[in-house]
């Protein structure tokens, strides 16, 4: 099975680490001199080799340790304070979704090993490959057209014959993938035509 993935996402930020404590630790370089070979600053090196130490790691690293978890423990505290840092639910690419759901759709493929792969908790993937089969990853689908519904109050007349000076008074109710907007008041067909383009453009 190809599981083969555009790896430039948010959930590995630093690939040099595992590299940088090797270079380190089998070939004794400083770190300037391994801050010059992987084309990082020394600042940034200085502290992981820091956050190394204090997290009691041993290498070579133990085989449970993948990159995206010895990043995680070794950036999940605040150098100085030591304290947690709190996690940000990560902002997965469109592409990335599109393509991890594309490989859980595969005859052969093994949803819980191809999120351990990859650093994605099993249930995204679920849900991704649900929202690929319903069409609703792909950008282009999900601009499609919103249904809306518009309904016209009778515009009251005036005793002398004549109408009001005021718009009519339209209920309008958008039906959304999060849920339904309902206005209510005078609105003129330009406003109605303008709400409904940005919405559309907001789903884009």
């Amino acid at each position: 099975m190809d599981t083969t993935v555009d790896r430039n996402t948010p959930y590995i930020r630093r690939r040099w680490i595992t590299q940088a404590l090797s270079l380190r630790f089998n070939d004794g370089l400083t770190y300037r001199e391994i801050a010059e070979q992987l084309n990082i600053s020394s600042s940034a090196t200085h502290k992981m080799f820091t956050r190394f130490r204090r997290t009691g790691i041993s290498w070579p690293l133990p085989e449970e340790y993948t990159p995206e978890r010895l990043e995680e423990e070794l950036y999940a505290f605040n150098l100085e304070t030591n304290l947690p840092v709190k996690k940000r639910r990560p902002d997965w690419p469109i592409e990335f979704k599109i393509r991890m759901a594309e490989l859980s759709l595969q005859p052969d493929a093994c949803v819980a090993q191809l999120a351990r792969e990859h650093g994605v908790n099993d249930n995204l993937v679920f849900n991704w490959r649900n929202l690929h089969r319903q069409g609703l990853l792909d950008p282009a689908a999900r601009a499609g057209m919103i249904p809306v519904t518009v309904e016209s109050f009778a515009v009251p007349v005036r005793q002398n014959g004549g109408t009001p000076d005021s718009l009519p008074v339209i209920s309008c109710k958008l039906t959304l993938l999060g849920g339904s907007l309902s206005l209510t008041g005078p609105m003129t067909p330009e406003l109605l035509r303008a709400l409904v383009s940005e919405l559309r453009e907001g789903e884009a």
